[in-house]
């Protein structure tokens, strides 16, 4: 059995291949990297005879050392594994340069090109910044009650857009686009409905994820950008990213679980040459 591990700020993922067939599970991160919490994922695996190594990679993974009892910890780093991770998910090739927006509790931004991966940006907004948000303006961190009520909101409830500032055009940007997020708020008494923020915080992240993303595509000439990573599972920050994206003429890949790039890339790269590390 290969194994590899993820350490999340928000959640851990655990990918396993047993006899040719992979599995994924999660868990809430509640403590940092330790061969106690190993031992607690992986209560029913003997690791002197049942795992050929273990590949881990985010978070403070180091600390694991280099052996559980008699299994290799292979460290893969991060960027390395969101990459490889992402770019097995999407399908596309990697002789041209692709954007890679790994949006977890944080955004970043790696450019991958024939098989190397380059952290090149990104932005502290993710879907943390929803969370903290949330527990600060809707009084939740429940993800599914956030995407429930942003599902039922409408941002344009709290944000200005360009029809509301401007009396003609700016380029080619819709009348709807997002002028000031959360602007709107300022210049009204009446009361805002938790829907509307729920919608608004969700805006604001998915189109911060999506201006830092196309800027460095248009910087690096990629004319792809694939997203993995959890927070587009708000569908709201999704079709955010989407259309912000669009703008700039951009059709972003959203894979089939995406959610575990980090923790698939971490296996696939210690499988390709276990030796190696």
């Amino acid at each position: 059995m290969d194994i590899s591990i993820d350490f999340g700020i928000t959640v851990t993922d655990i990918i396993k291949r047993d006899e040719g067939v992979l599995s994924h599970e999660m868990t809430l991160s509640k403590e940092e990297p330790s061969l106690s919490l190993v031992k607690q994922l992986f209560s029913d695996i003997d690791f002197k005879s049942d795992v050929n190594f273990l590949a881990v990679t985010g978070g403070k993974h180091l600390s694991l050392g280099n052996n559980i009892e008699s299994t290799k910890v292979i460290h893969v780093n991060e960027i390395d594994a969101v990459g490889e991770g992402a770019m097995k998910l999407s399908g596309l090739s990697d002789k041209n340069p692709t954007i890679i927006v790994s949006a977890g509790s944080g955004t970043a931004c790696i450019l991958a090109q024939e098989g190397n991966f380059v952290h090149c940006s990104g932005t502290g907004v993710g879907g943390g910044t929803v969370l903290g948000l949330s527990k600060l303006l809707l009084g939740t961190t429940d993800p599914v009650e956030i995407a429930e009520l942003a599902k039922a909101g409408n941002e344009s409830g709290v944000d200005l857009i360009l029809d509301d500032v401007v009396s003609g055009p700016i380029g080619e940007l819709p009348s709807d686009t997002t002028a000031v997020n959360f602007g709107k708020i300022s210049k009204i008494d009446s009361e805002i409905s938790k829907q509307d923020i729920a919608a608004g915080i969700v805006n604001l992240v998915g189109q911060t994820a999506a201006r830092i993303a196309t800027s460095v595509a248009t910087t690096f000439n990629a004319k792809e950008i694939v997203v993995v990573g959890r927070s587009p599972s708000f569908n709201g920050l999704k079709n955010s990213l989407e259309q912000a994206a669009s703008i700039m003429g951009f059709s972003p890949h959203f894979p089939n679980n995406g959610e575990y790039a980090s923790a698939l890339g971490a296996l696939l790269i210690a499988e390709k040459n276990p030796s190696e590390f």
